[in-house]
This record gives structure tokens, sequence and C-alpha cells, in this order.
């Protein structure tokens, strides 16, 4: 049994070439002792400048990603073994997160965290990955968390799909709990998914009429998913 997250899309990224020159971004990175493409892009030091950028608007946000994963990181769920967690960059490469990571609650100290992740490919650069881009497209990694299950689930948090409350989310999930369950969510700020999401997630959900942040959709899958394999109770039955 286990529940796969993988967060689309995501609005990490180091600065873009195209924007290392501008004063606000050179600035920035003499204060952090750092090359300007060796910052990370973040909307809250660098919001003037990404209005040059075509698609500034879902771009530059890693405090998206941060919020997911602490929902997510040490849960019950978590710690069980029973949840794995994957990012999909906005250049569609994959970072394989380890269930056993513990993140900085600092937002500054994640946003070094994520430049050392994609400037060397791993976090800690040698040794055990906590944290590793892998040499995966969306649609393989998706494959590859399906196994050999024909019974796999693949869902995708969409607005306009299918309206579905917590109950219904509950029945949803397979009984059975060797049945991997796949869930898709974008972890960008604003507008729509620009890659194939839409086609490798078979299930599109709605879970509210309002448009839900990341890291409320993660929870709420994450809580019901443990209701339904009463995760808790099994737990304290183990202890």
């Amino acid at each position: 049994m286990m529940l796969h997250i993988i967060l689309l899309e995501a609005a990490i990224e180091l600065v873009p070439s195209e924007l290392t020159s501008l004063k606000e971004i050179q600035k920035h990175s003499h204060k952090r002792k750092r090359r300007p493409n060796e910052i990370l892009l973040d909307q809250s030091n660098h919001g003037r400048s990404m209005t040059r950028l075509e698609d500034g608007d879902r771009r530059g946000r890693p405090d998206i990603v941060l919020f997911s994963l602490q929902s997510l990181l040490e849960t019950p769920l978590c710690k069980a073994g029973l949840l794995s967690m994957h990012i999909q960059l906005q250049d569609g490469r994959i970072v394989e997160v380890h269930p056993e990571v513990r993140l900085p609650r600092n937002h500054d100290r994640f946003v070094g965290l994520m430049e050392q992740l994609l400037l060397k490919g791993q976090v800690p650069p040698t040794g055990d990955p906590l944290l590793k881009i892998i040499n995966k497209s969306l649609s393989e990694l998706v494959s590859f968390l399906k196994g050999n299950s024909v019974d796999a689930i693949t869902l995708l948090a969409i607005e306009g799909g299918q309206k579905i409350d917590m109950t219904s989310l509950v029945e949803m999930y397979p009984s059975e709990r060797e049945v991997p369950v796949i869930l898709g969510v974008g972890a960008f700020p604003h507008g729509d998914f620009q890659g194939n999401a839409r086609d490798v997630f078979e299930t599109h959900i709605e879970l509210d009429h309002d448009v839900m942040m990341a890291w409320h959709v993660c929870s709420e899958v994450l809580w019901t998913y443990s209701l339904k394999h009463e995760i808790i109770a099994k737990r304290y039955s183990e202890a």
C-alpha cells in the first residue's frame, strides 16, 4: 500500500539568464555572496524583475513546495513508510524526496537547500541523498509508481475536474492495500498546466469550488487516505 504525491510544474528554478544583469538581481546576489545564476528565483525578492518574464506570474514561488512538503513529511502516513513524494520542476526534471528528510522550517534556509539541489543534482552533494534529481520524465515516473498493478489509480487535482467531497474521496480509494494511488497537484501560483499532466493522470478531481492551495490539497488527500486505511489505529496497535 502506498500513496504517491507528485508536486507538478513546481515554481522552483535558478534565476534565468535574461534577468541576471538586472539591478534588483545583482543587488540580491551580492547580498547573498553568490553569482546571479546561482540563486533561486523568488517573487518576494525579485518581483519587479520577474515582470519581464512572459510567464512570470507562475514562477518564483519556492514557498509552495516548502509548505506542501511540510504538510506531508513527519505525518503518521509518512512515518509508517506508506508515502512517497516527488517534485516535477518547470523544466520537466523530477526530484525524488526521501521520506526521512527533515526540511528547514525557515524559508531562507529552504531556498539555500533548493539552490544546492539545482546546482549539484542532489542534497547532500555526496553520500546518500535526501533530495535527488532523477532521470525520469513525468510519464515514466507515473508508470514506475504504478508498477505491475493494473488497478492503480492516478488522480489530478485540477479546476474543472470531477467535483468530489471528502466522503466520496475516501470511497474512491481502493480497499486493497497493495493498489497504488498516485496524486498530481500543481505547485505553481497561477495559470494552468503547461505540460502533459492532463494526459498522464486518468482521473481529474476538484475538491472545492474555489481554487485550493497545493498544501491544502496534499493535506486533504493524505488524511482521507489515512482514514481509509486506518493508519493511526494500526500504528497504535503496533506500538
